[in-house]
């Protein structure tokens, strides 16, 4: 039985707990106008959801009571887009910007650095909008929560916020009436950022395609710009309302004082008509296809990392019931999971593995929108839509074949063990994870208590299956997939696409500018300088609650490591933590590579360890071996890390293994580990290689989501050994790296000489069991014993007896060089919006000054820089970090308008002109300490120290001084630091275009990834 460390059962303690909780919340009491209509325990999630319903407007309120101080709120409305100007979007920035109680300006950001929280956010999903935070400190709790409900239901929507959030007209330079007038705003620039990104206009499109009832709740650049204030406004009136909204609590602070300020809200409106009611949201319908099916073409973003040949992207998608069905929704997953996950699945090999395409589509798989399911299936990088639409409908076919092989018994138990175990796995945002699993269904008529019996769902697979064999799985195939109507979506990429998107932002934006008159101009002149204005003011921000640094605990969270050393002596350590882990050891393994690895071979590593969790060994296929893993552990995986010593910030390149099993399974986790370093076959599985490089090769989308932290990378390259390592490994050279070898992909000699020797090559330097390291975190100190024992049976004693002898040795770390500074560097990438950074040098983890460059950082950005960058520059993003461990201090913009302006506003941060006050230290301290205090998972105790070498001590130290930082020590660092001139290093990932900058080759370095 498991145990907690008190010694009472897991079962017995929350048996007592639910029998608390049913005595103090019986169903039909009434708690500050909310009625109790239903209770359900969940003794599997050690959970108690409650169900309440407000008397007078009929809105519900969903309680999940369980013993986790990491509560949980969350407030949602159906928000069904009836256009694609973005208004749920702009509506939930504008919601944010001042409510009746709270006028100041953005009180969403300004609490942020006011409180404790480990998570605040405001989301815009197809069709619903919610606002949900998670904080373990019951005053932070209240602070927040009455925030959030006097932003959603009482907001300011200022006419200047729209303009300031969602878009407006205005001189290029504010100032200056003889600049052009352009289009500017926070959401329009973000949305222009998104529609950059090749993979989400695929995705946008297709969405718009096949549900054209369901507008762009984001925003379609060239729609929002059509929206008007008034209906920000109305949208509001319409949809903002209790009988519209679905609250949520989670945790273990009490539901009543929740309750009571959810009532002191929706006393004032009364129950709506039954059209706009929670209880029969207005539900929409994709389109109706007919016996023939839908054949849909557009064009679309080119993919710079693609060939030109294959710069098509195809999916076919079925439709698939109602979500409402739980247990059939389940089955779906299940089935996606049986055919598209996973290298062994039937349309990965066919598909992918094949060479039809590079990767699959970015829609394939079961998704649930709104009142439907789907299941779709397509791939990216193809040139022959015909034969991909043919390869996919015969796959399906063989699916129905009685002795098919991709719905075998097995594979059916290893999903099924993936679930269980990670309903063991105890998370530190289980209540965040739980309303996002939740909520896209209850928002559409699906009960979300339905929704939470796991263990009745589980059970009826089990029984279903045991009856009906794979026909369970081929019954709904032949009901929605086999010779039913489909829905195909081709997209094909046109060079000159981007092009095309700035032609039609001009002429949009000429055809406002011709319709304006001399006093229409005058009202827009104005308008940006009172915007200008209103933005540059100090606010009274008294009104708004804060947590003080006396809530900041003086002593931070303590997990002690114990070591001991194998049988072999200090050669092989194993470090192990004992906590609450649900009978889960949960295991990871290092080996220094400082001294291993050729410099020549280096940036091979990362394709190497994607190698080991793809190809397949001499002697099993790597589809045989995924099978395994997953029917025996929750996952094991095999890659490369680099790191800063918190000394003396050298750099630390290992190999790392992870994996995580049932106490009783461990020995299978060190199986795999030791088989697929040891026995992965790069010659053999050449084919699947050159798949795998095909994958990423194509990965762009990547970098138009994380623009800032390429350019971060780049930046940081030429100030420090370990981030030039990095660099070289993962980000921009690594990409560059990847496209220069898929050159020799169709020549064969070339391939094996060029890339598959050099793999095999990179194998002998790794096997061998030097300086091996090993972490178990469980809940049981006799398996610590066991695990050790296993890990020195099949993974040390296998890799000593592979290990090549007179290997030749090479230090690496002290002859890798830094990259060379270019001071400033354009990463030329067919993007709309540009990704700015700015980096200098800092110190090691330990010295004295890293807390005061930290607390700097959050003055910088919270004080200064949000400001600029994103209010009046409209970036959606922008700020300072300082990285404690590597020692890097960074400015940073995202999805940003005006790149060289945000240079020029990092480069002028004048720490003197600064007027910074106590209450603003304050508050960037408890922005700081909101990572530091955030909850762990018991699987990550003690990790920091195992990963990186940071002692409790260290961390209690950098706690101790960070809580006696000074305002004259942060202007001390910020004038010793700041103003290094000549050790500044400048990269932007974004478009050379017409930016006159940019095209000054003497000033810039221009880089091709690709």
């Amino acid at each position: 039985m498991l145990k907690f460390h008190g010694g009472k059962s897991l079962f017995s303690s929350y048996k007592n707990s639910q029998a608390n909780i049913l005595r103090k919340y019986p169903v039909g009491a009434i708690y500050h106008g909310f009625e109790i209509k239903r209770i359900l325990p969940v003794p599997e999630l050690q959970l108690t959801a409650i169900d309440f319903e407000h008397q007078k407007t009929g809105a519900h309120h969903l309680h999940i009571d369980r013993d986790d101080n990491n509560n949980v709120l969350s407030v949602a409305f159906k928000t069904n887009p009836p256009n694609s100007t973005g208004v749920p979007h702009i509506l939930e920035h504008t919601t944010l910007c001042g409510s009746a109680k709270y006028p100041v300006r953005d009180p969403f950001f300004k609490m942020l650095n006011r409180s404790l929280s480990n998570f605040m956010n405001a989301m815009t999903a197809h069709d619903y909008t919610f606002y949900p935070f998670a904080t373990t400190n019951p005053k932070d709790f209240s602070n927040l929560r009455d925030v959030y409900l006097d932003a959603t239901f009482n907001p300011l929507l200022k006419e200047t916020d729209f303009y300031q959030e969602g878009w407006r007209l205005e001189h290029e330079v504010t100032e200056d009436r003889k600049t052009p007038l352009v289009f500017k705003g926070v959401v329009y620039n973000e949305m222009k950022g998104q529609v950059s990104n090749a993979s989400y206009y695929f995705w946008i499109k297709f969405q718009e395609a096949i549900y054209p009832s369901l507008n762009n709740s984001g925003g379609d650049p060239r729609k929002i710009t059509d929206l008007y204030h008034h209906e920000l406004v109305d949208f509001h009136h319409k949809n903002y309302h209790p009988s519209n909204c679905k609250s949520y609590t989670y945790g273990n602070f009490p539901v009543q004082t929740t309750l009571r300020a959810l009532d002191e809200k929706f006393v004032v409106y009364g129950k709506r008509v039954k059209k706009t009611s929670s209880k029969d949201p207005i539900l929409l319908k994709p389109i109706d296809l007919p016996e023939t099916g839908i054949k849909v073409k557009k064009e679309g973003q080119l993919d710079p990392m693609l060939p030109p040949d294959k710069q098509l992207k195809m999916s076919i998608t079925w439709i698939c019931g109602d979500p409402s069905n739980i247990y059939e929704t389940f089955l779906l997953k299940i089935l996606g999971n049986l055919l598209f996950d996973g290298k062994g699945s039937p349309f990965y090999q066919k598909l992918v593995e094949s060479g039809l395409g590079y990767e699959y589509s970015v829609n394939t798989g079961v998704e649930s929108t709104t009142a439907n399911n789907f299941i779709t299936i397509g791939v990216q990088g193809c040139n022959n839509v015909e034969r991909v639409r043919k390869v996919i409908l015969e796959t399906f076919q063989t699916c129905m074949k009685p002795d098919t092989k991709y719905l075998e018994s097995h594979k059916i138990e290893a999903i099924v063990n993936q679930l269980e175990l990670s309903k063991k796995d105890e998370k530190a945002n289980f209540g965040l994870g739980l309303l996002y699993s939740l909520l896209p269904g209850w928002v559409n008529k699906t009960d979300p208590f339905d929704a939470l019996l796991f263990d009745e769902i589980i059970e009826q697979l089990r029984n279903d299956f045991k009856e009906h064999g794979v026909k369970l799985f081929q019954d709904i195939l032949t009901k929605y997939v086999i010779d039913k109507p489909s829905f195909e979506f081709v997209m094909k990429g046109v060079e000159d696409f981007s092009e095309k998107l700035e032609q039609e932002e001009l002429g949009r934006l000429n055809k406002k500018i011709m319709k304006l008159d001399e006093q229409d101009k005058e009202v827009i002149y104005n308008r940006g300088l009172l915007l200008k204005k209103i933005q540059s003011e100090k606010e009274d921000l008294s009104s708004l609650p804060s947590l003080q640094i006396s809530d900041i605990s003086k002593t931070g969270s303590v997990y002690p490591v114990h070591v001991s050393t194998g049988r072999n002596g200090d050669n092989i350590k194993v470090y192990h933590r004992i906590t609450h882990t649900n009978g889960i050891s949960y295991l990871s393994a290092k080996k220094s590579l400082n001294t291993d690895i050729p410099p020549d071979l280096l940036e091979f590593l990362p394709l190497f360890t994607a190698s080991l969790t793809s190809l397949g060994t001499s002697k099993e296929e790597f589809t045989d071996i995924e099978d395994k893993i997953k029917f025996h552990t929750g996952g094991v995986s095999i890659d490369v890390n680099v790191h800063s010593n918190p000394i003396d910030c050298k750099p630390e390149l290992t190999l790392n293994f992870s994996g995580w099993s049932l106490n009783s399974k461990v020995d299978h986790i060190f199986d795999f580990w030791s088989k697929l370093l040891i026995e992965t076959d790069f010659h053999k599985h050449k084919e699947k290689l050159k798949t795998l490089i095909k994958s990423l090769q194509s990965n762009t989308s990547g970098v138009a989501e994380s623009g800032h932290l390429y350019a971060g990378a780049y930046a940081n390259a030429s100030l420090s050994r370990v981030k030039s390592l990095e660099e070289k490994l993962f980000w921009t050279h690594q990409s560059q790296f990847i496209n220069k070898i898929s050159h020799f992909l169709d020549d064969g000699v070339q391939f094996d000489a060029q890339v598959v020797s050099k793999l095999k090559l990179l194998k002998k330097h790794l096997i061998n069991s030097n300086g091996i390291k090993l972490f178990v975190v469980t809940d049981d100190e006799q398996q610590v014993s066991r695990v050790a024992t296993d890990f020195e049976k099949y993974t040390v004693d296998r890799l000593n007896e592979h290990t090549v002898p007179d290997v030749r040795k090479y230090n690496v770390i002290e002859n890798f060089p830094v990259l060379p500074s270019k001071k400033k560097t354009l990463i030329n990438f067919p993007f709309q919006v540009h990704y700015v950074a700015r980096a200098l040098p800092g110190v090691p983890y330990i010295h004295k000054d890293g807390p005061k460059l930290q607390v700097l950082s959050k003055l910088l950005t919270f004080k200064y820089l949000h400001r600029e960058i994103r209010e009046k520059g409209g970036a959606y993003g922008g700020g300072a970090t300082y990285s404690g461990l590597d020692g890097i201090f960074s400015f940073y913009s995202y999805r940003d308008p005006h790149p060289i302006r945000s240079l020029e506003i990092f480069e002028n941060c004048n720490i003197e002109s600064f007027k910074w006050t106590e209450q603003d230290l304050n508050e960037a301290k408890l922005t700081i300490f909101q990572s530091i205090d955030a909850p762990t998972a018991p699987k990550a105790e003690g990790s920091t120290f195992f990963n990186y070498g940071v002692t409790d001590e260290m961390k209690q130290q950098r706690r101790d001084r960070l809580l006696d930082v000074k305002l004259a020590d942060v202007f001390e660092v910020g004038r010793n630091y700041l103003s290094n001139a000549a050790l500044v290093s400048e990269a932007v990932v974004g478009p050379r275009g017409t930016e006159k900058e940019f095209n000054d080759d003497k000033k810039w370095d221009i880089v091709e990834p690709y």
